[in-house]
């Protein structure tokens, strides 16, 4: 048995995301002593384990549960990991497309020539000459 703190410690995480993690229904300490003191085993690990690794691949909170829940029932969630991924791949492939438009953009206004100071403009580089 671990501790709060023991098991921030392995998964790299704060013992205040553990609690966190505990009042959404993501994992759950397998003793809590008289004290208040929270007990996890080896699973609540992988379990955090698993989350933090999906958050880091962009995966939400409210997409990782079902996939718990999944494997709570002893089904394995990949096909349903495949579908979350293949829609934020096309969110990022999206990102990407108007990152480089933007890029573009930026490019041809450092390229154009500063004229004379207009009434009433800012910038003309940004306002349009």
């Amino acid at each position: 048995m671990l501790t709060i703190g023991n098991v921030a410690e392995k998964v790299g995480i704060r013992p205040s995301a553990i609690r966190y993690y505990e009042t959404e229904g993501i994992v759950r300490p397998a003793l809590r002593a008289a004290n208040g003191y929270r007990f996890y085993n080896a699973d609540a690990v992988r379990t955090l384990l698993f989350v933090k690794r999906a958050q880091a691949l962009g995966i939400t909170l409210k997409e990782i549960k079902p996939l718990l829940n999944l494997a709570t029932h002893g089904r394995q969630p990949c096909t349903h990991v495949k579908q979350v991924a293949r829609r934020h791949l096309n969110k990022i492939s999206q990102k990407i497309r108007e990152l480089e438009l933007l890029r573009q953009e930026l490019h041809a206004l450092l390229k154009r020539k500063v004229g004379r100071p207009r009434v009433n403009k800012v910038c003309p580089l940004i306002e349009g000459a």
